[in-house]
């Protein structure tokens, strides 16, 4: 069972930072304008682009850990690197909040608010890269081709999606007010229908 937890943690922990770098490259200023806006941290194009070449080092890292029979302490090293990348993330999210900068979060292509759905998710992607590192002498190496790996996969890549999408389902932008329901007498009616 803990072959499967951690395996699963693994590959959703690196699914996600290879996501996430694809998403970034696909609109590569989205990040440094989220951090200038954010007005926290000093040379915003700078951090955003070594935010952005960590994640995908760490992806491409543990991507050749998972498939080399002798990664296990590259793999080692990914996983720590990544929980470390994501509790910034996280504690990054939690400051914004806590002083009231909640802008873009700048995380993907689509405009998402800094909300607590973002630091959650940063949060649980840490907690997952941490699991796999105390749990790593179980992980299922990407070399091994067979069932266990299919199973592996497949949940991860749920999780995955689960969690890179978490932020933008529970994100309910701010509406209009509803109109205030009218009864008859407010706009001259009687109990009949017909006009008072």
């Amino acid at each position: 069972m803990s072959g499967l937890l951690s395996s699963v943690a693994a590959y959703t922990v690196l699914l996600t930072l290879l996501v996430s770098t694809a998403e970034h490259l696909s609109r590569p200023a989205a990040l440094a304008e989220a951090l200038a806006a954010h007005r926290v941290l000093p040379a915003p194009v700078a951090v955003a682009a070594l935010a952005i070449a960590s994640e995908g080092l760490l992806a491409g890292a543990g991507i050749v850990a998972l498939l080399l029979d002798s990664g296990a302490g590259l793999l080692i090293a990914v996983l720590v690197g990544g929980a470390a990348l994501l509790g910034l993330y996280a504690g990054y999210g939690l400051h914004l909040m806590s002083t009231g900068r909640t802008g873009s979060c700048g995380c993907s292509r689509v405009e998402l608010p800094m909300t607590g759905w973002v630091v959650a998710r940063a949060s649980i992607l840490a907690g997952l890269a941490l699991v796999a590192v105390l749990l790593s002498g179980s992980i299922v190496p990407a070399s091994r081709v067979d069932a266990s790996l299919a199973v592996v996969l497949l949940a991860s890549a749920t999780f995955t999606a689960l969690l890179w999408h978490l932020p933008a389902a529970m994100y309910e932008p701010a509406t209009a007010p509803a109109a205030r329901p009218t009864n008859a007498r407010s706009i001259g009616m009687t109990q009949g229908g017909l006009p008072g």
